[in-house]
């Protein structure tokens, strides 16, 4: 959605709700508030499609609410149609008649607490007033804003009423019961899910195995979703053997096409050799595994091993890769250190070697490779 223009207070409607004397919670006055003013102001065209909302925290300071119940009233605008949340540019304008992006937030984690509370009903057979949502919230393990946005959405369907009492209390009063076997009552698939299916096509559309996917922050721009969702869902691929995500430049790596059925649990690389699928490791675990076999064919319990700066020149990566490498050895009992002027790194065990079967070969470097020959 291209935007228009940035909309100030001054475009609103002077009018405000009035949320002393109304049956309705502020979420639901504001909602029906901001869809009004947004159908008028495209009829009239004082409103274009792609038009910029202020701040929440404006709006909420020009009603007098809280900039919780504007965010509520927003996304119960957005699933009329009527706005659209876009990560990091905004909250813009839109036509329900016109053709959008599709809103994803209509099957977010409201829809799944609308299934809940209804078996929740259903099961405690409540027939006249519905527990605070914060009490409903524990019971169904969603949060309680989410559980009120699914209390209005129940209370459009005809599930539930505000109503009020002597008191001027408000009450939220069930007015249908709802049966469990009614279609419209299927668990909708969370906002997650949806994007771990759309992450699914594009990686098999747009990349292979071994290439590593883009930023979490570009996948949000992408599919229209927070960098928290993206996070959510390349965490499901990854429990999937899809994805592997790593520390720093090495980012996040496809293991498996997502048509694949085998499920592949990655591990380290013990030698030069290594399953295929696999070739992004941390340069220290490389280095570990090869200070490991040079310790194993050269040196004995006490002898000492070349400096970090001899060791980082032999295996072409840094001091720092090499002393994190040292350090995990030390750790495992194989190597100490010594400081002093007869001091540096010696070895105190001999580590055993790893068993190394079914694996292919990735790269070997040439000079290491002459290293190794039997002379």
């Amino acid at each position: 959605m291209k935007p228009n223009k940035k909309l100030t207070i001054n475009d609103f409607p002077k009018q405000i709700p009035d949320f002393k004397n109304s049956a309705l919670p502020k979420d639901r006055l504001t909602e029906k508030w901001l869809t009004e003013w947004i159908i008028n102001g495209l009829k009239h065209k004082k409103l274009k499609s792609g038009d910029i909302l202020p701040k929440k925290q404006i709006i909420a300071q020009y009603l007098g609410i809280s900039t919780g119940t504007v965010q509520n009233a927003i996304r119960y605008t957005e699933d009329k149609g009527y706005l659209q949340s876009i990560q990091k540019r905004g909250t813009f304008v839109s036509s329900a008649t016109e053709q959008t992006d599709v809103l994803k937030k209509q099957t977010s984690k409201r829809d799944e607490a609308v299934y809940k509370i209804k078996k929740y009903i259903y099961d405690k057979g409540i027939n006249y007033l519905m527990p605070p949502a914060s009490e409903v919230a524990k019971e169904i393990n969603i949060s309680a804003n989410t559980v009120r946005l699914a209390y209005l959405r129940l209370c459009d369907t005809g599930f539930l009423k505000y109503t009020e009492e002597q008191s001027k209390k408000k009450f939220l009063k069930v007015i249908k019961i709802p049966s469990l076997t009614d279609e419209n009552n299927t668990i909708a698939k969370s906002l997650v899910e949806k994007t771990t299916e759309d992450l699914s096509k594009y990686i098999s559309t747009n990349l292979k195995k071994g290439e590593k996917i883009q930023s979490r922050l570009k996948l949000a721009e992408l599919f229209n979703v927070s960098v928290k969702t993206i996070h959510d869902a390349v965490t499901v691929l990854e429990a999937k053997g899809i994805l592997m995500s790593r520390r720093g430049t090495y980012g996040t790596v496809v293991l498996k096409m997502p048509t694949e059925t085998e499920f592949y649990n990655p591990v380290k690389e013990h030698s030069i050799f290594t399953k295929a699928e696999i070739p992004m490791y941390y340069r220290w675990e490389k280095t570990e595994e090869k200070l490991i076999d040079l310790i194993n064919n050269n040196f004995l319990p006490g002898m000492k091993i070349p400096s970090m700066e001899d060791l980082s020149k032999q295996f072409d990566v840094s001091t720092n890769t090499v002393r994190r490498a040292l350090i995990k050895l030390s750790k495992k009992g194989i190597v100490d250190f010594k400081r002093g002027h007869y001091g540096g790194t010696f070895v105190t065990e001999i580590p055993k070697k790893t068993d190394i079967y079914a694996y292919e070969w990735l790269a070997v470097n040439q000079d290491y490779a002459n290293s190794r020959q039997v002379k």
